[in-house]
């Protein structure tokens, strides 16, 4: 290889991670990159999104609720987990709500999924995965749906992950 062949390769080289990490840094965002969540637990997350799950939520039902934004392009990443979790709730008899928001105080990005229990806590509030379009795990949300239905109950709330997310403005 000559000289100039080695320089046009390292050029190419360094143009092509240069262009991928561009196209990269605006699909990975923090999910609370406002900080909405900091010092918000469960208790405080319920009493908050509770009225999403009313009035189909009666108190001894559980209750998924699925957060999006008017086009969020993260949204079709999600699609799959979104299928599978409504499946798996369905067959145990949850209410599933879709809620679109175009601001909020607290829910800092979407997609994201929510477990409202029979008593009206938050189980768990996640974004339905991470990383690059969101694909690099299996879910939070259907790992902690799957706990749940085992008996396992954390009362979760992820405040920190990297991914495509929709940040929410505040209300």
């Amino acid at each position: 290889m000559t000289k100039l062949q080695l320089g046009v390769l390292t050029v190419w080289i360094a143009f092509t991670l240069s262009a991928f990490g561009y196209l990269i840094k605006d699909r990975l965002v923090d999910f609370d990159e406002s900080n909405k969540l900091a010092g918000i637990e469960y208790q405080q997350l319920s009493g908050y999104l509770l009225p999403y799950a009313k009035p189909v939520n009666r108190l001894g039902q559980n209750t998924l609720l699925h957060f999006s934004t008017p086009s969020c392009e993260c949204q079709q990443y999600s699609e799959k987990h979104i299928e599978n979790l409504n499946k798996l709730a369905g067959a145990n008899n949850f209410v599933i709500k879709n809620v679109v928001i175009n601001e909020h105080n607290i829910i800092p990005s979407t997609p994201s999924v929510a477990l409202i229990d029979e008593s009206g806590d938050v189980v768990y509030f996640v974004p339905y995965g991470q990383g690059l379009a969101c694909s690099q795990t299996a879910g939070y949300a259907q790992t902690m749906l799957n706990n749940y239905l085992k008996g396992y109950t954390a009362n979760i709330v992820v405040k920190e992950a990297k991914g495509c997310y929709c940040n929410v403005l505040i209300g």
